[in-house]
């Protein structure tokens, strides 16, 4: 009696050609595909319920370990085949969608040939990150918001692109890792050591009422694309 012969599994695309060197390779193969994880598209599968609303709930998936994980995977297909023709299936850049992801275990490719489990020190290690405090507070899930108080984007676009050393921004409805109602979350691109923020800021929300929490996140000018409203689009 002879074993079954493994699912058929073609690449569909550069990263799915390392995934496949990574795991019949050695420590460069697997360095090579880890180096190019956050730096490809990844895919995702928004839950069911919560597809047409505002709030960003991704599927997720149950290993042996019994621990839910946030499923993500190297192409649609693979989504697709895994959760169905009519899953709400979306690409995401790889970074920005691990950064939000990393405080839980994520499998890539759930049920397909070739996978990772990763825990939460690994998907911090792939974006140069460490794991946040327990008691911190971080943004868990985000997504483009489809109401806005009134104002606040036109005076964030205002403010922001009148001022050259803000290299991007975008605007994202946010939950939070302590349990806190869904408020918004500005993530905005400019160079280290620039602390006129909290002035650009001053100017952006006069007038605005704001009835739920603004917070603010800064990253150097080469971060990638951030999830959420544009409020500036990257710039040189």
């Amino acid at each position: 009696m002879t074993d079954s012969a493994p699912p058929a599994f073609s690449p569909l695309n550069d990263l799915e050609m390392l995934l496949m060197a990574a795991s019949s390779g050695g420590a460069d193969e697997r360095a090579a595909f880890e180096a190019a994880v956050p730096a490809s598209k990844l895919w995702a599968v928004v839950a069911e319920e919560d597809a047409a609303t505002d709030t960003l709930r991704l599927r997720t998936v149950t290993p042996k370990d019994g621990r839910p994980a946030t499923a993500i995977f190297t192409a649609r297909e693979r989504a697709l085949a895994v959760f169905g023709a009519d899953a709400a299936a979306e690409a995401f850049d790889g970074r920005a969608l691990l950064e939000v992801i990393r405080v839980n275990p994520a499998v890539l490719n759930p049920g397909q040939p070739y996978g990772v489990s990763w825990p939460p020190a690994a998907l911090s290690a792939m974006v140069g990150q460490s794991l946040p405090a327990e008691d911190a507070r971080w943004p868990t899930h985000l997504a483009k918001p489809k109401e806005t108080p009134e104002g606040l984007v036109e005076g964030l676009t205002r403010a922001f692109a009148a001022d050259p050393s803000i290299k991007a921004a975008w605007l994202a409805l946010a939950r939070w890792s302590d349990g806190s109602d869904t408020g918004f979350y500005l993530d905005v691109r400019m160079p280290q050591g620039e602390a006129h923020l909290p002035a650009v800021m001053d100017r952006a929300l006069a007038g605005v009422t704001l009835d739920a929490r603004l917070d603010v996140g800064v990253r150097a000018p080469e971060a990638p694309a951030g999830i959420g409203l544009e409020i500036v689009a990257p710039r040189d």
